[in-house]
């Protein structure tokens, strides 16, 4: 891990610190992210089997990046539990650092088809503001893109509402396609889910294959789940405490 961070902070070995700080403190102000990494726990199972779709692509894109995408498998939004989602997102690129080890970097791909208003109004706000912070200050990975497809109305809401707890540089990387044609245009073929009009295997089968890959590390997954900071031995209150107050989107008011 300690050569991912370093990775991830450009060997900036002052701001590795930093984040591996934050990094192992979020562990343990963020539960919902960072509890139960029980592979074949039934809530997890519940998500990875009827809800949410996450593989990386085979292939590195002509940069020498990874490519994750991630996608609803089922658009109902009863079924949506966006701490979750999260949690099977962080839990599957820890896998792709261990398993295919040091790139150049990563792009992140959420196609937005069959997020609605609804999904929406199911997130709570201090969720979200806790991914974001995990995302600024503590990622384990270097994330040079974060390619929002298939965009709409309520995903250009969603950011809208966001964007005040985002820093210049995370919206730096933040792109939206309406379309994922404006985006894989760019890749070769080989690079591209076959559902996308590539020569890839579809996401659904990726998907599938990579969760195979992840329930055969399970025992990884439970220890790293354990390896967090003491913060009784902290001799003043970290800043990387997370957001608490419970807050959902339905409370807000949108236009």
């Amino acid at each position: 891990m300690i050569q991912h961070l370093l990775h991830a902070c450009y060997y900036n070995v002052e701001q590795a610190k930093k984040t591996i700080d934050s990094l192992y403190t979020f562990k343990n102000t963020m539960p919902e992210f960072f509890q139960r990494w029980d592979v074949n726990g039934e809530e997890i199972q519940e998500i990875v089997r009827n809800v949410v779709m996450m593989a990386p692509l085979p292939k590195i894109d002509p940069d020498g990046n990874k490519i994750m995408v991630c996608k609803l498998s089922d658009s109902d939004p009863k079924k949506f539990n966006y701490p979750l989602c999260v949690r099977w997102l962080f839990m599957s690129c820890y896998n792709a650092l261990w398993s295919t080890g040091i790139h150049k970097g990563y792009v992140l791909i959420y196609d937005a088809s069959g997020f609605s208003m609804s999904h929406l109004l199911r997130c709570q706000l201090n969720h979200v503001r806790n991914y974001i912070s995990f995302g600024e200050k503590a990622a384990p990975m270097r994330v040079l893109k974060v390619v929002i497809i298939n965009t709409s109305p309520v995903v250009k809401k969603l950011m809208g509402l966001v964007r005040p707890f985002l820093n210049k540089e995370l919206l730096n990387l933040i792109s939206f396609h309406t379309t994922p044609d404006s985006y894989f245009k760019d890749l070769p073929t080989e690079c591209i889910p076959e559902d996308y009009g590539g020569a890839a295997p579809s996401l659904s089968f990726l998907h599938d294959e990579y969760l195979k890959e992840m329930t055969s590390s399970r025992e990884w997954f439970l220890e790293e789940e354990k390896i967090r900071s003491d913060e009784n031995k902290r001799a003043s209150k970290s800043k990387g405490s997370s957001s608490s107050k419970s807050e959902s989107f339905s409370s807000l008011e949108i236009d």
